[in-house]
């Protein structure tokens, strides 16, 4: 994963703590930010901030700030395309 300096705070995938703006970090589209330190860097995604209100696929209303963001790639006819999906709290257990 590469490594970047960050051009404002956020959330880390991993241990859920502050990554603040101008710090080095782990980045990736699909994973998300993390600390540069390997229990971050290599451990599971664990909280990835959802932003914005959205539908899971359940049909459940997630509100912003609630459930869990997962990147859903599009390999179509068009040469496809990325978006994200949110999961609600029931079906990120599943």
């Amino acid at each position: 994963m590469p490594i970047i300096t960050t051009k404002k705070a956020g959330t880390c995938r991993a241990c859920g703590g502050l990554v603040r703006k101008g710090e080095e970090a782990d980045f990736s589209a699909e994973m998300g930010l993390s600390h540069v330190e390997p229990q971050c860097s290599s451990g599971p995604v664990r909280f990835r901030p959802n932003a914005r209100a959205a539908r899971c696929a359940c049909d459940t209303w997630v509100k912003a700030g609630e459930g869990r963001l997962r990147l859903v790639s599009d390999a179509g006819a068009q040469g496809g395309g990325k978006r994200w999906a949110v999961d609600c709290p029931a079906c990120v257990v599943r």
